[in-house]
């Protein structure tokens, strides 16, 4: 009696449903072994079976024919033998990019079998298995003719120009269209540090894409010359518009920066005091948005900057909204800088609002008067503190929303805050709708999408000083005050 032959521990056989064919390797457990076949790309384990599998292809080869020298004691099939034995006369390796001397060479990593000769002309060796060879029409045809050479997307985009005819750049800026709308996206051929210094860009969080937003173009114009990158026709075409559109923004955000302005004649005749001429600049940049925030730090002058503005505009009947605890400062400010005016102060919900030039009142009686002070023919509403509506589900916000929509539609609105971003940007959604302001940036869930992540602060203010943002510093228009006193109050 013969006994059976033991069955080889690496076989192939025809993959399930007819796909296509796998190698099976089934073997007692060993750790070192199992820890060695999960080197295998692509291989799975059969629970059932107890057994690894994996795709017949060159890769896999390469990988199972290192398992089989380290453990010699694996036995193979006959067809397995053979398999292996036609990948040995076949190279096997990756391929990437970079820049070596001044340009762009392909990087040649061998996993098996030697590097085919078209390849080695005019290539250059760097040691740890690395080989650069030319970006030349020759190695792209060589390198098509390799099936088993798995190119990245670098090296892919670089043997598709050279067979085209054209010179690779060392990367390509594009137009993509993206899940959140069109936007510029990099593609490196052969020169992936171009990519890191890409996502280290002003607005790119570290990525391969930038938004369409007029604020990168500084930066992006700069990394452009710098990188030799190339630009197709459509992402010039965008990036033209971009720069145009900074172009014309400039002046407005350098007039929300402006710390010096002239005096209106005939308003600072009327005034009860003198205004700085920083003052006048917020003035000024007041009169022309129409709808913006006054947000210049605290201890500068909001107030006086107000009054101002409503007295050059001569936006009467006005509302004053603000905290009951300041209700009292603004009607002493408006006595002494508007002494020609008549103000009136708002004491609660049951009785009926004065009539005056300017009347205050808190938030929390604003709901009991809107309807009343919104038939009066308001030309202006300033909203003190504004950030008391950030939550647009609270019922002060909705009344103070709603009041500031009675004003005339050539009225001004104001909205006065030295943190008008507390926390994050979607605090800003409610206080823009109060001054109807947020359709400059499409809607609040556009808005939410359009300033999150990295650098979004300094870009949302940038895009806030070009339509309706005006704010300094003490360091910028008062330098000889200190950054803080500090004063013992016994």
């Amino acid at each position: 009696m013969d006994l059976a032959a033991a069955n080889p521990n690496v076989v192939l056989r025809p993959g399930g449903g007819g796909g296509a064919a796998i190698v099976v390797l089934a073997f007692p457990y060993d750790p070192h072994l199992v820890a060695a076949v999960r080197q295998i790309p692509n291989r799975r384990f059969d629970w059932e079976q107890r057994e690894w599998w994996a795709p017949v292809d060159d890769w896999a080869g390469a990988y199972v024919a290192e398992v089989l020298r380290r453990f010699p004691e694996l036995s193979t099939s006959l067809e397995v033998d053979a398999w292996l034995e036609g990948i040995e006369h076949r190279w096997i390796g990756r391929v990437t990019t970079r820049r070596y001397d001044g340009r762009g060479w392909l990087v040649l990593q061998t996993r098996a079998g030697t590097v085919p000769v078209p390849l080695l002309a005019g290539s250059v060796e760097l040691g740890d298995g690395l080989l650069l060879a030319p970006i030349t029409v020759a190695a792209a045809n060589e390198l098509r003719e390799q099936r088993s050479a798995r190119l990245d997307a670098g090296a892919e985009r670089c043997l598709v120009a050279v067979e085209i005819g054209d010179d690779p750049p060392p990367a390509r800026l594009v137009l993509g269209d993206g899940v959140d709308g069109l936007r510029l996206r990099l593609e490196v051929l052969w020169d992936p540090e171009v990519g890191v210094a890409f996502g280290a860009l002003p607005g790119i969080g570290g990525g391969s894409t930038a938004l369409l937003d007029p604020w990168v173009v500084p930066a992006l114009d700069a990394f452009v010359g710098l990188h030799e990158v190339e630009v197709t026709p459509d992402a010039a075409d965008h990036l033209g518009r971009l720069r145009a559109e900074h172009d014309e923004a400039t002046a407005a955000v350098r007039g929300s920066r402006a710390t010096h302005a002239d005096p209106i004649p005939e308003v600072a005749a009327v005034l009860g005091g003198e205004l700085q001429p920083f003052q006048w600049a917020a003035v000024r940049y007041a009169l022309d948005a129409r709808r913006t925030f006054l947000a210049d730090e605290q201890g500068l002058g909001k107030t006086v900057e107000a009054l101002a503005t409503l007295e050059a505009d001569a936006a009467y009947p006005a509302v004053v909204v603000c905290p009951a605890s300041l209700k009292l400062n603004w009607e002493r400010e408006a006595a002494k800088w508007l002494p020609h005016r008549s103000v009136a102060v708002v004491g609660g919900r049951g009785v009926r609002p004065p009539e005056a030039d300017l009347v205050i009142l808190n938030y929390e009686i604003v709901a009991a008067h809107r309807e009343e002070l919104g038939r009066r023919g308001l030309r202006a509403v300033v909203i003190d503190e504004s950030h008391y509506c950030k939550n647009p589900k609270a019922k002060r916000t909705q009344a103070v929303r709603r009041l500031a929509a009675s004003v005339r539609g050539d009225g001004l609105r104001l909205a006065l805050t030295g943190t008008p971003v507390l926390n994050h940007a979607d605090e800003l959604i409610a206080q823009l709708r109060a001054i109807g302001r947020l359709t400059d940036f499409g809607s609040g869930s556009r808005f939410s999408r359009q300033f999150h992540g990295d650098d979004s602060v300094e870009r949302l203010h940038w895009h806030l000083r070009r339509r309706c943002f005006v704010r300094r510093l003490k360091k910028d228009v008062l330098p000889q005050l200190p950054a803080k006193r500090q004063v013992v109050v016994p």
